[in-house]
């Protein structure tokens, strides 16, 4: 495959949009492949306790990677404006000060992660039984967090540089690696739980060589040790738009650790059957992540050039291909969900059919309302396209509260349903000040183009388009 950068402010829209979702889809497809042979690896060869040890583990490794993943998303939105304005200089430049900015980051999450994990699982009331497992998988996910971190940057750039493929491509060999080595490590080593994180590090690490080959064919994209050269300005922009997005994702993710301390408290075959299905989430999430992703660079890379008409059609397009998608995919959430979820585990009968109705009535309830979740994603990648970042961040404050409105005020007249309305009632909350927000900027920023930019047509301004 070539070293391909793609120009998404030239174009019709749809196509593009189209040509760069389609790869993010079949990713996301890989990555359901792995999630699931790599839950049922640990659900069958070693058995129920394991899968629900890293069930209850993924909520806390979830938070640090949410806040490299906000990190690395606001350096994305950065690189893809400097890359809209053709700055191929100032594009180094600011690669090389996030790399920085980036190891120093990922040195203090990692040892802050290893010292807080058991006292974080004790108070997640973590079901005795399965603690030991837990705190063993949790440990060796944070001493890989530098390669998580590289792995993510690696990707995004390429992302940013309107490259979808790549990464796909390296996602797809991760996971087949990942399935390998879960097969040789668990089922030939026996290392149990340890088994399965060392093979998903080790994916990574193929995942991120493969990215990063990708880069460096890429001629303005060769660093050298002048573009290394600390550059205030720079650094001071990338946490800008980086520091408010990691600082929302890791509130998010409290969020999350409140309703995995929820669905702890109801027993391990409760969390067996939750984190059954959330190991489904890819599929669910399928056509609205990949649309994200495809509008989080399409709105930088036009805003960046300033060509603000085209975001109000990107954004159209993105949001009726992303909830068509999410229609089919609830109808077969829907007829296939206890299948799914039976896919992951086994044990006694009676253990598994809890484990199973547990899972499909959560597996059901996402499906349903995950529609919301696309909404927001969609404004949310929009807002920080157009650089802005309070909304965003005051977002994830609202699904953190909504949250928690769900799983300690309702749980008394709901019970277990509200442990699954959680992060719904949480996705609304968020939709409705990210869609307010968005049409706001989205007005200021039209309204403040210069004249020679705009031109008034029939009483109303509007952007020229470019061809």
């Amino acid at each position: 495959m070539k070293n391909k950068t793609t120009d998404m402010t030239q174009g019709r829209p749809l196509g593009l949009l189209m040509g760069f979702a389609v790869p993010l889809m079949l990713g996301s497809l890989c990555q359901l492949l792995y999630t699931t042979v790599d839950s049922a690896v640990a659900g069958r060869l070693i058995g129920v306790d394991a899968f629900a040890a890293v069930g209850a583990a993924n909520f806390l490794t979830w938070l640090v990677y949410e806040i490299i993943f906000g990190l690395v998303q606001g350096f994305g939105v950065l690189f893809a404006q400097v890359f809209g304005r053709k700055a191929h200089g100032e594009l180094r430049k600011a690669v090389s000060m996030s790399v920085l900015l980036s190891v120093g980051i990922s040195a203090v999450l990692t040892a802050a992660g290893l010292f807080c994990a058991r006292p974080v699982l004790v108070l997640m009331n973590t079901p005795a039984e399965i603690l030991p497992g837990a705190l063993l998988y949790v440990r060796w996910m944070f001493g890989g967090v530098v390669i998580t971190l590289a792995n993510r940057f690696s990707s995004t750039l390429l992302l940013a540089l309107g490259n979808s493929r790549a990464p796909v491509m390296a996602n797809a060999a991760s996971c087949v690696l990942n399935i390998v080595l879960d097969l040789v490590f668990v089922g030939v080593f026996h290392w149990g739980v340890a088994g399965v994180a060392a093979a998903t590090i080790a994916a990574q690490i193929g995942s991120f060589a493969y990215c990063f080959r990708k880069l460096y064919g890429i001629p303005y994209m060769k660093l050298s040790a002048e573009d290394f050269a600390f550059e205030p300005s720079l650094v001071r922009e990338l946490l800008r738009l980086g520091g408010p997005m990691a600082f929302r994702s890791g509130v998010i993710a409290v969020g999350g650790l409140f309703v995995q301390a929820a669905i702890n408290s109801y027993g391990k075959l409760f969390v067996a059957g939750m984190a059954a299905s959330e190991k489904f989430f890819g599929l669910i999430s399928l056509t609205g992540s990949a649309f994200e992703g495809a509008f989080a660079t399409y709105s930088a890379q036009n805003y960046g050039a300033g060509k603000m008409g085209r975001l109000k059609e990107g954004l159209r397009c993105c949001i009726l291909l992303s909830l068509a998608g999410a229609v089919c995919v609830a109808l077969l959430v829907v007829v296939f969900g206890r299948e799914f979820i039976g896919l992951l585990v086994a044990g006694e009968a009676g253990d598994l059919e809890q484990i199973i109705q547990s899972g499909y009535e959560y597996l059901v309830v996402m499906a349903l309302t995950v529609p919301l979740m696309f909404l927001l994603c969609l404004y949310r990648s929009g807002l920080q396209g157009m650089g802005s970042t309070f909304a965003p961040t005051l977002s994830g404050f609202t699904e953190l509260g909504l949250r928690l409105v769900s799983v300690v005020l309702l749980s008394g007249f709901l019970g277990r349903w509200a442990v699954y309305f959680a992060n719904s009632l949480g996705w609304l909350g968020a939709m409705i000040l990210l869609g307010v927000s968005y049409h706001k900027v989205y007005r200021d920023r039209v309204n403040t183009l210069s004249e020679g930019d705009c031109m008034v047509l029939g009483g109303q301004r509007s952007r020229k388009m470019v061809k």
